[in-house]
């Protein structure tokens, strides 16, 4: 019996014992290990379809496998698309017009004494294309002198020059002929004078796109043409704005007191006539312009005085031809638009 109860005890402390065992110990889950100087980075965790991740064997209690540490590949940036889109069409920048540049024009006008007679005309870059009428200047040569006088001087291209600077406006030069009738006739109704005044300048206000009118009109010469144009000027002054005598040749056998304009300037009205005198200081024609000059200065006749260095000859007037212009244009406005509206005629003279 005893027996018995000895067994029945043993078992049932074994049944204790039993029941009071350890159970397994967790799996370990190694650890990275930081040194204090580190920065911890983020793991990257790679995802693998189905395959199972292996588990530590339980009860293993061993040092941890280190962990080695990511490494990391630097992406390319992402790709830029180009993205489609509407293109603004510019608005066009409206380009002026050039002008094309001042030409020389040579023609033929009528006239009952010669029956034709040349002359040659500067028109002014645009002419023709602005609607306007130009102010004109009739130009005259000396003795011997056809129309090519002024323009061998250069007197297209100091125009042509001062226009593109803006030192006068544009504006029109009509050089003549003189031939035999300026030469050999001495004022009135069947000279020079009447065949200016009855015959080219209605011929150049038909034909060209001029200012027709006195303030658009002014008239000069040189030498013998310089006495044309102070005798026709002083005897009409109220076709004109402006005359001009450059190295007149002011002889007192060419006409009578009634014509000759060392003496129409003092007696006849010259109203607002402008008048400019110039002459060489070793020009043998020197005196008499000089004493007109003294005269007008006495009786307070405005004009415009003016002695050079230089004598009678054609080295003097290609020196001056700047100053000529400034002072014919000083009138008229510096803007085209300001000069009269025309519709400009149309002629075929090359």
């Amino acid at each position: 019996m005893r027996i018995m109860w000895f067994i029945l005890l043993i078992g049932l402390w074994g049944g204790v014992a039993c029941s009071a065992a350890p159970q397994p110990a967790p799996t370990a889950v190694p650890l990275s290990i930081l040194m204090p100087t580190e920065t911890p980075t983020a793991a990257l965790v790679a995802f693998s379809a189905g395959v199972p991740t292996p588990t530590a064997a339980p009860g293993v209690t061993g040092a941890p496998t280190p962990t080695i540490p990511p490494t990391f590949t630097s992406s390319p940036p992402p790709a830029l698309t180009a993205v489609d889109t509407a293109t603004a069409t510019p608005t066009p920048t409206l380009t002026p017009t050039p002008c094309p540049p001042g030409q020389i024009q040579a023609g033929l006008f009528p006239s009952q004494f010669t029956g034709e007679s040349s002359y040659r005309v500067y028109l002014p870059p645009c002419y023709g294309l602005d609607g306007r009428a130009y102010p004109t200047i009739y130009l005259f040569g000396g003795n011997s002198q056809d129309d090519s006088a002024w323009d061998n001087y250069g007197l297209d291209e100091a125009a042509e020059a001062a226009i593109q600077q803006g030192l006068i406006p544009p504006l029109l030069l009509v050089m003549v002929d003189g031939g035999w009738i300026a030469n050999s006739t001495s004022g009135g109704p069947n000279s020079y004078e009447a065949h200016i005044l009855n015959y080219l300048i209605p011929y150049i206000e038909q034909n060209y796109c001029v200012w027709a009118e006195p303030a658009g009109r002014a008239i000069g010469g040189l030498s013998r043409g310089g006495y044309w144009s102070l005798e026709i000027a002083f005897r009409h002054p109220e076709m004109f704005v402006s005359v001009g005598g450059h190295s007149a040749a002011l002889i007192d056998s060419y006409a009578g007191p009634d014509i000759n304009p060392q003496h129409t300037a003092l007696s006849n009205d010259l109203g607002n006539l402008r008048i400019y005198l110039d002459i060489g200081d070793r020009d043998y024609l020197r005196p008499n312009t000089e004493q007109l000059h003294l005269d007008m200065t006495a009786q307070g006749i405005p004009h415009t005085w003016v002695l050079n260095e230089g004598a009678h000859e054609d080295s003097y007037w290609p020196l001056h031809l700047t100053d000529y212009l400034l002072w014919y244009a000083e009138p008229w406005p510096r803007d085209r638009m300001e000069y009269p509206t025309a519709v400009c005629p149309q002629n075929d003279i090359e």
